[in-house]
């Protein structure tokens, strides 16, 4: 197969996270948005739903400099529906909610407007990942972020890195730290970065979580958190030197 197709199709099925904090435009005082900059839209149903993962589909119509598109939300537990954006420039953006609920007014004509400022270019030189989205060269055979900045992927597999296997603790890890039985996802990641890789791959869901009706949040009966990939993404991404991308 053509070069260039692998590497678009590899693009399409790897979702690069740039996660450099996350806003909840609903939830907290209104501060300085950047470009690239994870915002969290919360919408909360009025109705009751048998099944809102399958009932529900919800999004925001986002719009800003250069830019006008659906953006897709999910079920986050009770009636909570979550939709996370970016600004990929800085300027002037708006947004405004809708589903295929159009009777449910906590879905439906949810609007907002903020603004979003560039990264200082120190701040950039701190992460990386806030130039932007990592994507194609104009020839197909390499990598770069959004702003042009080439990006070389040196990458490691974790396919279950969003599970009980690497634990996410919250907890400190040491530069010097050596894998040994009991391994915890801030052990994991720190050791890899101080051996300079910048990427590694996870599956973010597994097929049988479309039917089981728990939420995101779910811990099973040890407290371990196995669907906190978002979590860990925000984790791996948060000062640049890792990145992170969904092979699901």
């Amino acid at each position: 197969m053509n070069k260039n197709v692998l590497l678009r199709k590899f693009l399409i099925l790897s979702v690069i996270l740039i996660l450099t904090g996350t806003i909840n435009l609903f939830s907290e005082t209104q501060k300085n948005i950047h470009a690239w900059e994870m915002v969290e839209i919360e919408l909360l149903a009025e109705k009751e739903y048998e099944n809102p993962y399958k009932d529900v589909i919800c999004w925001v119509n986002l719009k800003g400099p250069d830019f006008n598109k659906r953006i897709y939300g999910f079920w986050d537990g009770g009636k909570s529906f979550k939709v996370r954006i970016v600004a990929e420039k800085s300027g002037v953006w708006n947004w405004e909610s809708g589903s295929n609920q159009a009777d449910d007014k906590g879905l439906n004509r949810k609007n907002g407007t903020f603004e979003a400022v560039d990264w200082t270019e120190q701040e950039k030189a701190d992460n990386p990942n806030r130039r932007g989205f990592i994507r194609p060269t104009s020839n197909g055979r390499a990598l770069q972020y959004a702003d042009g900045t080439p990006y070389f992927m040196v990458g490691d597999t974790w396919l279950a890195g969003a599970t009980w296997r690497l634990p996410f603790r919250n907890a400190a890890t040491n530069d010097d730290y050596i894998p040994s039985p009991g391994i915890g996802f801030e052990d994991a990641v720190n050791y890899r970065k101080t051996q300079g890789f910048n990427s590694v791959s996870m599956i973010a869901c597994f097929p049988n979580w479309e039917s089981d009706y728990n939420p995101s949040t779910y811990a099973d009966e040890n407290g371990i958190y196995p669907r906190n990939a978002w979590e860990k993404f925000e984790y791996l991404t948060k000062d640049g030197k890792m990145t992170s991308k969904d092979m699901r």
